[in-house]
Formats: C-alpha cells, sequence, structure tokens
C-alpha cells in the first residue's frame, strides 16, 4: 500500500529512505551549571516563577518541607511574603534560600530538557551542585545546608575584599605583612580573588591596593557579609560541622561533578563526609583552577564606539534610555554605551566598561523597529 497524500515523486524518495542507515546529530559542545555563592541573593527573588511554574513551585515546596523537619525555617513562606525580614541576610536564612532557588531552577531546566553534562559550586553553592549532579539525595544536601548554615551564625566579625584586573600572585604579594590575620578566600580567575580576615586588617589592605600605583585600574569591593567566611574565622566551628554532617550516602552521578575544595573531578569520599563540609567553609574556593572545559577568555574593548543600529520599518523618536536616533528623518541608531542614564550600565563596569549580556544587543535591536 502507498502512502496516501504523497506524490509519486515523494513515494520513491520514501522508499528510497527505507533501510538507511541514520547517523544522529551530535554536538561537540558541553552544557555546564555553575552554582554561585552567597552575594546575590534579594527579597522578592523568584515570585514569578512561583507564581507561574508549577514544576518550580513543586520542588520549592518539597524542599521547604524537608528543611522543617530540622528547623523553623518556612522556605516557601519566606519567598512570598511581602515584607523583607530582620534576619533575611543572616546566614541560616540567606544560605537556604540560595539553595533552594538552585535546585528548583535546575529542576525546571531539566524538565525543559536542559541537562548539563558537567556541575560545580562556588562556596556554598557546592551543596546544590552535589545534589543536582546526583550524587547527594535532597535529605542529605538539606542536612548539609542547615547545619553549614546555622552554624556559620555563630561567627561574626571580619570583612572580605573581591580584588580584580590584578594578576592573583600580584595581590599574594600584598599579603605577608598580613600574615593570620588575611588571606585569599576564593580564587575567581587569573585576575580575580576574594580576600577575607580581620576587618581591621582588611580596611588597611583596601587603603593600601587603591593607593598603589595601579590602583585606579583596580575593580576593589567590600563584600556585605556577616562575617570572614573562608578565613580564620571558621577555625571555631569546623570541629562541630564535621560532627554534625558526620557521613552521607554517595548516589550515582548523572553528570561530571567538580570539587571548588580540591580543584578537580569528584574523588572517593568528596561531598560526602563531614570533614569535607569542614573543609568547603574553610578552604579557599578553586574556582578558577575547577573549570572543567575550556571557557573563552573576554578582552574588553575600551574604545569609545557607539554600536550602528539600522532600523528597516520606521522612524519614530526613541525614548531609549541608551538608543538615539541620528537624525529626525533617518533610520540609523546610535547605542550610547557610556551613558549614565541606565542604572545597569552604571553598576555593572569593569575598569570602566560597561559589561552586558547578550540579550542586550537583541533589546536595542528590536527597540529600533
Amino acid at each position: 500500500m502507498e502512502p496516501a497524500n504523497l506524490s509519486p515523486e515523494e513515494q520513491m524518495k520514501l522508499r528510497a529512505s527505507v533501510g538507511k542507515n541514520v547517523t544522529p546529530a551530535t554536538l561537540d559542545s558541553k552544557l555546564v551549571f555553575v552554582f554561585c555563592g552567597n552575594g546575590l541573593t534579594y527579597h522578592g527573588m523568584c515570585k514569578q516563577l512561583l507564581e507561574k511554574e508549577s514544576v518550580f513551585r513543586e520542588k520549592i515546596a518539597e524542599i521547604s518541607l524537608c528543611f522543617q523537619s530540622l528547623g523553623s525555617l518556612n522556605i516557601l513562606k519566606t519567598l512570598e511574603s511581602e515584607t523583607e525580614s530582620s534576619d533575611f541576610n543572616n546566614p541560616d536564612v540567606i544560605q537556604p534560600l540560595l539553595f533552594v532557588i538552585q535546585v528548583g531552577i535546575s529542576t525546571l531546566l531539566k524538565h525543559w530538557g536542559v541537562k548539563p553534562d558537567a556541575v560545580l559550586g562556588h562556596s556554598v553553592g557546592e551543596v546544590a551542585a552535589a545534589h543536582c549532579s546526583g550524587l547527594l539525595s535532597l535529605e542529605d544536601a538539606v542536612k548539609v545546608i542547615y547545619f553549614r548554615s546555622t552554624l556559620q551564625r555563630k561567627v561574626t566579625g571580619g570583612m572580605m575584599l573581591v580584588v580584580s584586573n590584578m594578576p592573583v600572585s600580584e595581590v599574594s604579594s600584598f599579603l605577608p605583612p598580613y600574615a593570620g590575620k588575611v588571606c585569599v578566600a576564593a580564587f575567581n580567575s587569573p585576575h580575580s580573588c576574594t580576600l577575607s580576615g580581620d576587618a581591621s586588617a582588611i580596611e588597611n589592605l583596601h587603603e593600601e591596593l587603591s593607593n598603589s600605583a595601579i590602583g585606579p585600574n583596580l575593580f576593589l569591593r567590600l563584600l556585605d557579609v556577616p562575617t570572614a567566611y573562608h578565613s580564620h574565622m571558621m577555625d571555631p566551628i569546623l570541629s562541630d560541622i564535621e560532627k554534625a554532617i558526620g557521613s552521607l550516602h554517595m548516589n550515582e552521578l548523572n553528570a561530571e561533578l567538580f570539587s571548588t575544595v580540591t580543584g578537580k573531578e569528584v574523588q572517593q569520599g568528596d561531598f560526602c563526609t563531614g570533614e569535607y563540609w569542614a573543609r568547603n567553609i574553610r578552604e579557599p574556593v578553586a574556582f578558577e583552577q575547577t573549570m572543567p572545559l575550556s571557557f573563552p577568555r573576554y578582552q574588553f574593548d575600551c574604545s569609545h564606539r557607539d554600536v550602528i543600529i539600522g532600523a528597516a520599518q520606521k522612524n519614530t523618536q526613541s525614548d531609549h534610555p541608551v538608543l538615539h536616533q541620528t537624525g529626525s528623518g533617518s533610520n540609523i541608531f546610535t547605542c550610547d554605551l557610556k551613558s549614565e542614564s541606565s542604572s545597569y550600565l552604571t553598576e555593572h563596569k569593569y575598569n570602566g566598561i560597561p559589561i552586558i549580556p547578550g540579550a542586550f544587543y537583541a533589546e536595542v535591536g528590536l527597540a529600533a523597529f
């Protein structure tokens, strides 16, 4: 029987294709999920996801119940609250919120068919990475984040400082006078690190770096954190971390997992003992050493060239914050990346150059039409 609704030519091609070996298309590129550390959470985050994405909301509710078996924090209620609580920025609140959002978004992406080939986490982000790789069960991951965060709340004092646009080896040359008081808390890239330690020592070092010969070219940012993570300030709680977490069950991986404690792919015992998680809060984050794939290194253009966009459909005066028509009758627009009218461009600068996502170009292109 010939297939219905096909022309003789189409029927002939169909018969000719029967029995042919078909090789599925493959991609050489791999997808990596990177779970961030502290500093990116804010009141009101993820409200739209909670309202519109049932998969995300169900995962958040599941984790919230799991947390309540250990403590009083109601994660779902906190995320949906219209007012910010006074303890919102405490470690035992902000770290569980970060964890639950990371796991929720990862679950939603996987539901949509977006699955990572490899995962890694920066500092506290390692907890979500260990779970989303399949290594730790949700219950064990919640146990880790609960004790990690509640014990860290007991520690106060100290400061942290991000130093960028300077080789980390050169930053280290400033540290000998601050021995025992300041250390490198995170190796973020070859030209970016985070320092941590005693508040007075960090303030003095910040001033010294600012006044150095290359000070005007440095990116220096004092972090708004309650204590100096990954420094000697963590020493009093290390044994408590080890005892409280104890031994965890290792499950089969569904993605490659890399450790920013060891700087290597996961080894036997990594992520599954209290000793490992004590190292996670005390030792420097070896993020730069851990990157599993060869990521591109970006060079930021310091020129003052405008982005020129041709608009083919209509010529209307734009009220866009950075997009400007070159003339009343022209279909050429300029995009001023040096503009101070956009808070995003003002706040996301590296050495005076605004860092913008690729979606920015699509947005201004659409705005020009």
